[in-house]
């Protein structure tokens, strides 16, 4: 009965209180602010409707006014059925398995976790008895050329709908396919894990005649949010900006994915050993041919040395495509960015952000505005970013850059909150 929504915000405090360089609290250190449920409630729904009534639109081919008004009853508390029919719900059920999202930012998770809610609420309406839901994962795995893994796979996604709560399959394949975080604190991305393993952990069912009780172990989720510095890249050969131009490393970063892929849902210690260990050696393997690639040594040992294992050690940068394998990049970008002023302690932050060629980055700024830079560059075309920020930006001197970069997006709201 534990609420992971109530876990949350006894950490965030904690969190925002606490500096892991000093050991000190500090709050205003690390720029942490608790952002209020109905702030996350209110800026999940937009990103969704907006991102939903695309593929409306672009699918089913509604109307623009009419996915609006169903989308309005689809994401709203009540009691009311869903007004789309058999071809839309497809087309939404399609649109939610595909959706990628991120939190750049992600603290103890409330962002993650508001997306998860909302999203397993879309999908009870959707599709009440997980039919659609439960045949969308089933196709996926049957495309799986290994029979063995193939079979055992349809064969856990048959126990994850059965053998639990309604909620417990859909929250379980959108953690898989959907929702991503990062953050710079190690101790936050610990935080969101454990927030969602207790999410599903309060959708099972118990029972006492099965092998430990029925209870299923907690998916592994260290490619799902990760310790890392969001706004620093790594330094790539122009003529080589994506990992999979090098056929070879193409076909070891498909070996990875396929890695990870089952990782997420292994069972026993055994097997998660020989997982995480044919993962380093496919890393090490990467690395040396990313170096005979043209890639800097540097650059190569950084991304073979990221052991998405090791839960106390914070990445000092940030690839999506090596760390999510997001290569096109992301429908949904949101989040509540770190406010800290660049110029604060002697300058130190600006020092290292002005050699990262943001177009928004100036020395007396705050770093929110390389959060913005940051989260546009990283959606698809397309998609759709929604942040909460100071909104000091529209007036200071310091805000020009990003009020100049902001020209050149289609801008869909803009609420201030100010006096």
């Amino acid at each position: 009965a534990l609420d992971p929504e109530l876990l949350g915000r006894v950490f965030e405090n904690l969190l925002a209180s606490y500096n892991p360089e000093t050991k000190t609290t500090a709050r205003k250190q690390t720029g942490s602010f608790y952002t209020p449920r109905e702030i996350v409630n209110y800026m999940v729904d937009e990103s969704l409707k907006a991102y939903l009534k695309q593929k409306l639109e672009a699918e089913a081919g509604m109307k623009p006014e009419d996915a609006e008004v169903g989308l309005e009853f689809l994401v709203g508390y009540n009691e009311k059925t869903h007004l789309f029919d058999d071809k839309q719900t497809a087309v939404l059920i399609n649109a939610i398995d595909n959706c990628k999202i991120l939190d750049p930012a992600c603290g103890s998770g409330a962002f993650p976790m508001g997306i998860l809610h909302k999203m397993v609420h879309i999908l009870h309406k959707l599709d009440p008895n997980n039919k659609l839901w439960k045949e969308r994962q089933i196709e996926k795995a049957q495309a799986i050329d290994d029979s063995e893994i193939r079979d055992k796979l349809i064969e856990d996604i048959e126990t994850s709908f059965e053998s639990n709560e309604l909620d417990y399959g859909r929250k379980l394949y959108l953690i898989e396919n959907c929702i991503y975080g990062v953050d710079i604190q190690p101790i936050a991305t610990q935080i969101s894990k454990l927030r969602f393993f207790i999410s599903l952990i309060v959708d099972q069912k118990t029972d006492k005649d099965k092998e430990n009780f029925g209870i299923r172990p907690l998916p592994n989720l260290e490619t799902k949010f990760v310790a890392a510095n969001t706004l620093i890249g790594i330094d790539k050969p122009k003529q080589q900006a994506s990992l999979f131009d090098n056929p070879k490393v193409q076909a070891l970063e498909s070996k990875l994915k396929d890695i990870r892929h089952r990782l997420f849902s292994a069972k026993t210690p055994a097997t998660k050993r020989k997982l995480r260990e044919e993962d380093q050696r496919i890393r090490e393997e990467m690395g040396a041919l990313l170096v005979r690639s043209g890639w800097g040594n540097e650059s190569a040992r950084q991304l073979a040395a990221w052991d998405p294992y090791n839960q106390n050690v914070s990445s000092g940068w940030f690839d999506p495509e090596r760390m999510f394998g997001i290569e096109n990049g992301f429908d949904v970008v949101i989040g509540n960015p770190p406010y800290v002023q660049l110029q604060k302690d002697g300058g130190k932050l600006a020092d290292i952000f002005k050699k990262c060629g943001y177009a928004t980055f100036e020395r007396t700024g705050d770093i929110y505005a390389l959060f913005y830079e940051m989260g546009l560059k990283a959606l698809k075309n397309g998609g759709h970013l929604c942040f909460i920020t100071s909104n000091k930006w529209m007036r200071a001197g310091y805000g020009k850059s990003l009020r100049k970069f902001f020209i050149s997006y289609n801008s869909e709201l803009l609420i201030d909150c100010g006096p």
